[in-house]
């Protein structure tokens, strides 16, 4: 078999040349055809893949971007809410504070200070920032003074004319020193007599020297007491709210003329009724919060 392969070529004029091509150079030109095919083949192949990439890439940036925005959206909205609740807190704080002020200006008109304590002993839990333990102190220190608030008989169970004050003074039947443990207010004979605080009715009974008379127990070491009484409008064990009609002024039992007698006791000692009476015009300044009652004062 020869080396070489031979080609006759006729042109149109019919002149034939001979050409001869080695075996071995056609099939090196074979090969590199072959090869430039498959390249260009594979380059086509990687350029289509590259488009891919791109466009995947493109729509993979695209989304992250939105992810971001979406992000960024919801870290806005989670600092607007914690703007509003911030201002929140700190409306409800200034609220708890003026509440508190009020009632801490009430009791005080009475001669009263709460203590709250510090809650350390037998405690323990997680700690919790500054403004919220605040808002928490604040809560408590009001709901315990609600709490006490309630108990406290405050403002007059008649109005009237103050006719005998808390203390000593000459009895009004021998003339001795005695103790007057209550206020006399005097008003005509059926006025109307109301609850200074919820409680509920311990006694309602009569003796000689209390006439018709009734008892209230109060809550948190408070106690009241109405002597001389026409007649009570609730029984033993009844409970009544602030500003119920219990009773009916009247002259029973040892009394020189209609009055109320009121006392109140503080852990069942009696104590003096006249700020208690008059703290609505204490806490006004129309009264001084220094001083007791005076005979001839009037009491609303």
């Amino acid at each position: 078999m020869g080396a070489k392969l031979h080609f006759l070529v006729t042109s149109e004029r019919g002149k034939t040349r001979a050409l001869s091509v080695r075996k071995r150079c056609l099939m090196a030109l074979a090969c590199a055809t072959v090869a430039l095919l498959l390249a260009s083949a594979v380059g086509w192949r990687a350029s289509v893949e590259n488009v891919t990439l791109r466009a995947q890439n493109a729509a993979v940036k695209y989304e992250l971007a939105a992810v971001k925005e979406k992000h960024h959206q919801m870290l806005a909205r989670a600092a607007d809410q914690e703007e509003e609740q911030r201002v929140m807190l700190d409306t409800a704080m200034e609220e708890l504070r003026q509440r508190s002020e009020v009632i801490e200006s009430i009791l005080s008109a009475v001669g009263i200070e709460l203590e709250t304590g510090d809650g350390r002993s037998n405690a323990g839990g997680p700690y919790i920032g500054l403004a919220d333990e605040f808002y928490g102190d604040l809560t408590f220190k009001v709901d315990h003074y609600l709490d006490f608030i309630q108990s406290v008989p405050l403002g007059t169970p008649v109005p009237g004319t103050l006719t005998s004050p808390f203390g000593r003074r000459a009895d009004p039947f021998h003339g001795r020193p005695a103790m007057h443990d209550g206020l006399d207010i005097h008003n005509r004979v059926g006025t109307r007599i109301v609850a200074p605080a919820p409680g509920t009715v311990t006694t309602s009974s009569y003796t000689r020297g209390n006439g018709n008379y009734l008892e209230i127990d109060h809550g948190n070491g408070f106690q009241t007491r109405y002597l001389h009484l026409q007649r009570s409008l609730v029984k033993a064990g009844e409970k009544v709210v602030r500003g119920q009609e219990i009773a009916l002024l009247g002259n029973t039992g040892r009394s020189t003329g209609p009055h109320l007698h009121y006392t109140i006791l503080y852990n069942g000692k009696a104590i003096d009724p006249y700020r208690f009476v008059q703290v609505a015009s204490i806490v006004a300044g129309d009264v001084p919060a220094r001083g007791g009652a005076v005979r001839g004062q009037e009491v609303r």
